[in-house]
């Protein structure tokens, strides 16, 4: 995840603690971003109640500092024995999320899949044990993964009666009236090569020019009179200075006897063509700068709809879809994230990344490569847009030849 997304995130679910209604019961929801290696990841954790205060316990190997933020700010903080933190809050809510790597909760299988065990196995004096809550159960309790395209989900299991739901790459599990949880997901990792780099260019000898790798592709009918806005990904970087002509041989004319030399008549241009408002010639390309290998982003809406609670894309969909997989199958970008339509509560989170993962999908297979594909669900904005969802291209140049139709 990059900063600027976290930050954009962080932002989106400050508002949702914000504008959240006071619950009459406690209702939590963790949400589990992995990396593509199976171990990295990023959390979102919330808790909701209408208690005056809260208390949250942090283990030995977790910190207040770790946090990429904690809500709400003002909170107490209390070393304890056992290595760990206790966190008082003066409000019967709160939210934290953090980057972390799973360590002990992950084990190898012998054909090479990955387990993990949200529970240590250990119960605890007061007899509880996995996720729980004291003095009462949970009312509503929500647990999600949100995974990259590289790994796939063989198994998932409960110790409490809930629903498990898989949508694309998010799986989720929802229980009520229940406590101490735990969960067992075994899934499969596809290792992910780093991109090919590409080698640098020779500078050619004077007199020859350099070979172009540059491939130019049809474009639609409509967009055969429009010139692209800036140089493609590929074009050539440097700049060919072509050879000077080399000099023409000067003969010297016979000594003739000295006379006024006779001035040079200027030559006849009345039957040369005259041409009337002459366009000028277009600006030359110029070579891409560091900014171009930033990411882009474009949004398009009405793509993808939830359908019954299940992702499925529109007919305009279909159309802009097969235009933008095109675009980016042939320019071959580094990195395309697939962020879900914004959000009016943190609990519409699993419908949002759930149309992230169905356009993710499309793209995958339509030309993409899956590999560079990865999705997010979107922020929350207090007032929900299930309509449109954003595409972040890396480099943003790779968005060159796309349009998407009126």
């Amino acid at each position: 995840m990059t900063r600027r997304g976290v930050r954009a995130l962080i932002g989106s679910l400050v508002l949702a603690m914000l504008a959240t209604p006071v619950l009459a019961a406690v209702e939590r929801e963790d949400v589990i971003m992995l990396g593509a290696d199976g171990r990295d990841y990023t959390s979102y954790k919330t808790l909701r109640s209408d208690l005056s205060e809260r208390l949250l316990y942090l283990g030995p190997d977790e910190s207040p500092a770790d946090a990429l933020f904690i809500v709400p700010s003002d909170y107490q903080s209390t070393r304890l024995a056992d290595g760990g933190t206790r966190l008082r809050f003066d409000s019967g809510s709160y939210a934290i999320m953090n980057t972390g790597r799973f360590d002990a909760e992950v084990g190898r299988a012998d054909n090479g899949d990955l387990v993990f065990t949200s529970w240590n196995g250990i119960t605890r004096a007061d007899g509880h044990l996995g996720k729980w809550n004291s003095p009462d159960d949970f009312a509503s309790f929500a647990y999600s993964w949100v995974l990259p395209a590289n790994i796939e989900v063989v198994s998932y299991r409960a110790n409490r009666p809930g629903d498990w739901m898989q949508r694309g790459r998010t799986l989720s599990w929802h229980g009520e009236n229940v406590n101490d949880i735990a969960f067992t997901i075994r899934y499969r990792v596809t290792p992910v090569g780093p991109a090919t780099p590409t080698p640098a260019r020779e500078t050619p000898p004077p007199g020859k020019s350099e070979p172009s790798t540059h491939r130019e592709l049809p474009l639609p009918k409509r967009q055969r009179m429009t010139a692209p806005r800036t140089r493609l990904q590929n074009a050539p970087a440097t700049s060919i200075v072509a050879p000077e002509p080399a000099a023409e041989p000067v003969t010297q004319p016979e000594p003739a006897p000295a006379k006024p030399a006779a001035a040079k008549p200027e030559p006849d241009r009345s039957a040369e063509p005259v041409v009337a408002d002459t366009p000028p010639s277009p600006a030359p390309e110029t070579t891409a700068t560091p900014a171009d290998d930033g990411p882009r982003s474009v949004r398009l809406s009405s793509v993808v709809i939830l359908s019954n609670g299940k992702p499925r894309v529109t007919a305009r969909g279909h159309t802009v879809l097969d235009r933008l997989a095109a675009a980016l199958g042939a320019a071959g970008p580094d990195s395309v994230l697939v962020i879900g339509p914004h959000i009016a509560d943190s609990r519409d989170t699993g419908g949002s990344a759930a149309q992230a993962a169905r356009v993710a999908d499309y793209l995958g297979g339509h030309g993409v490569t899956p590999e560079r594909i990865d999705i997010r669900p979107g922020p929350v904005q207090g007032a929900q847009d299930g309509r449109s969802v954003e595409i972040r291209v890396t480099p943003g140049t790779a968005l060159d030849r796309f349009r998407a139709p009126d």
